[in-house]
């Protein structure tokens, strides 16, 4: 199942403003795209450190664990993407991977952003430029 979320590459979803966020946002539905995912299943040994060492978490969870490195377009759900959102994320990794999925944590690892802008046309006159 890992294989086929590490074989994704510049897929583009269909994402409706998330339920999390609909009191506050318009609700659209907006294409997004993910670029890579890098993914692995945690080792029993990582299991049972998350896990601190409870034998009846650690047997349930052991083998269900995944680590994703996901890179995405700005703006992208990414807790949606993974679990769906009441399939509002589309697809999404459930569908990918055919089960069920969830997040127990997200990290922001990296933010990369082209700046300043480049711009179009000829080099305009800045304020203090010569």
């Amino acid at each position: 199942m890992i294989c086929k979320l590490n074989n994704v590459e510049n897929l583009d979803l269909l994402q409706k403003t998330p339920l999390r966020v609909l009191h506050r946002r318009s609700p659209l539905t907006r294409t997004k795209r993910i670029i890579k995912v890098n993914a692995r299943v945690l080792t029993k040994e990582e299991v049972e450190v998350s896990c601190k060492h409870d034998l009846k978490l650690i047997e349930s969870l052991n083998n269900k664990l995944v680590v994703a490195e996901v890179v995405s377009e700005a703006g992208t759900y990414i807790k949606e993407f993974v679990h769906g959102d009441f399939s509002r994320t589309v697809p999404n990794v459930g569908t990918i991977m055919g089960t069920r999925c969830d997040m127990l944590q997200l990290d922001v690892a990296n933010l990369t952003m082209v700046w300043p802008p480049e711009r179009n046309g000829p080099k305009e006159n800045i304020i203090g430029e010569k």
